[in-house]
């Protein structure tokens, strides 16, 4: 009797779900009917209704720990989602992980799905060290679980990473160098753990010791922070590690060449060719480093090993076989460095451009086609202190957090050696003196892969590109 009284509630439940959806037949389709505030309102408390009296019918039937449970509960919490009640959404999800708890114990895997969803409830309440807490708990549960192969472990523990990249423009400034340092050290567990999964060159450790080079780049952001953020980093990283800023743009430069070693195993010309690539794409990072520090002497003969090392890029793609029109168009191309990704073949890279809005114009002029105009797309930076660092990917379980950004659409000219120059903002939403300024700075202190074209680095005038970046907290 009690499963059938259970059964007659959740169809009383389904038909009053269902309730909103008015049809209306015409002659060519069938249109819904939008429901008025009050309406929702009204349909959401006579469903939360039901369900509670569902839920108490069912604990006095069974229990408060009961299977038959977990269904009505998940159900009233869509329905407190999208009241909006957070609150009452987070106690909801914690019942149902206890629940699961006491049903199958504290190590089963079924908790990941209630798990994600108190990551997005906490980041909706912006309860940031909650949402750490639930990724390290994904991650234990992947651990403890004999049955989870190291790519999952492995993977749950990048998102953890990820997140603490998120958290560097999402937590509270003071928190900021914090999470960029926790990041950090999973990154190294994860080489370590992969190293050992993978052999030293397994070409599956590309990904994340090419992450492990960016972020070389990305500590020489937070050392030249100018605001409080600069000064933790001095005072946490800088003191600490008791190293210069060009240190860490060797060593990323000593890691890519590292990957560099990988790829040559995979006797695969054109990765060897992309391989190539970004090394010299470190290497003419640590010459604008060394430009800015120590004079044009040191910058001069970097820029020379940089030049040597493309122009080695291009020959070795041309010997793989690559259509040598392909080559002059991404050549062409000025980007920001570093690249946030690593690409073994020129139509992934070409590809990843075109997502963000990368777009270039060409014309005929005395017989040979040159660029005009590029647009660069959206750069969006980390947060106001790190302008010229672009975000890093963000786990899919925030998704809620995409914040709205300010954006400023600049135009400027980027030299021969990758520098730009009179960067002008043109338009800014929202249209505010320091966001023109904001943007302006940052695409000073950016350094970009120059223009090649015709067998030489070439200037180029009127790029444009939209600047993007959280606002100020």
């Amino acid at each position: 009797m009690a499963l059938l009284r259970f059964a007659g509630l959740i169809s009383l439940c389904l038909l009053l779900l269902w309730q909103p959806v008015l049809v209306v037949e015409s002659s060519s389709a069938q249109e819904l009917r939008e429901e008025s505030a009050l309406e929702t309102s009204t349909r959401l408390q006579q469903q939360i209704a039901l369900f509670d009296e569902q839920i108490i019918a069912l604990e006095s039937e069974f229990g408060p720990f009961h299977q038959a449970l977990l269904e009505p509960l998940q159900g009233l919490t869509d329905l407190h989602i999208e009241a909006g009640d957070f609150e009452e959404v987070s106690g909801l999800l914690n019942r149902r992980l206890q629940l699961l708890h006491t049903l199958e114990g504290p190590s089963t895997l079924n908790q990941i799905t209630v798990l994600t969803e108190l990551i997005s409830n906490d980041i909706r309440l912006q309860r940031w060290g909650s949402v750490t807490d639930r990724f390290e708990l994904i991650h234990l549960l992947h651990t403890q679980n004999p049955e989870v192969d190291a790519t999952t472990r492995l993977a749950s523990l990048e998102e953890l990473r990820t997140w603490h990249q998120a958290a560097v423009y999402a937590d509270e400034p003071r928190r900021r160098v914090t999470h960029f340092l926790e990041s950090r050290e999973i990154q190294k567990d994860i080489i370590s753990r992969a190293e050992r999964e993978f052999g030293e060159n397994g070409v599956e450790l590309i990904p994340w010791l090419y992450g492990y080079a960016v972020d070389q780049h990305r500590i020489k952001a937070f050392l030249s922070s100018t605001d409080e953020l600069g000064h933790a980093a001095r005072r946490d990283i800088a003191r600490r590690e008791a190293r210069g800023q060009i240190s860490y743009l060797r060593e990323g430069f000593n890691v890519v060449e590292r990957i560099q070693e990988i790829v040559e195993t995979l006797d695969n010309p054109e990765a060897e060719a992309m391989a190539k690539l970004y090394v010299a794409d470190f290497q003419l990072l640590m010459r604008e480093y060394s430009n800015s520090s120590f004079g044009g002497r040191v910058a001069t003969r970097s820029r020379g090993n940089s030049a040597s090392t493309y122009r080695d890029a291009m020959e070795m793609l041309q010997e793989a076989g690559i259509d040598q029109a392909k080559i002059d168009a991404f050549f062409q191309r000025p980007v920001v460095l570093p690249i946030s990704e690593y690409y073994l073949s020129l139509d992934a890279a070409m590809a990843q451009q075109t997502t963000t809005g990368y777009a270039v114009n060409t014309k005929e002029q005395e017989g040979e086609n040159r660029v005009i105009t590029v647009h660069m797309g959206d750069f969006i930076a980390w947060n106001e202190s790190l302008p010229f660092a672009h975000r890093p990917a963000m786990p899919e379980l925030i998704e809620p957090l995409n914040e709205e950004l300010i954006s400023v659409s600049l135009q400027f000219t980027i030299d021969s050696v990758g520098k730009s120059r009179t960067p002008r903002a043109q338009e800014a939403v929202p249209d505010t003196v320091r966001a023109r300024r904001d943007a302006q700075d940052a695409i000073r202190d950016m350094q970009f892969r120059p223009s090649y074209v015709n067998g030489r680095w070439r200037e180029i005038r009127d790029v444009t590109m939209r600047y993007r970046y959280p606002p100020p907290q």
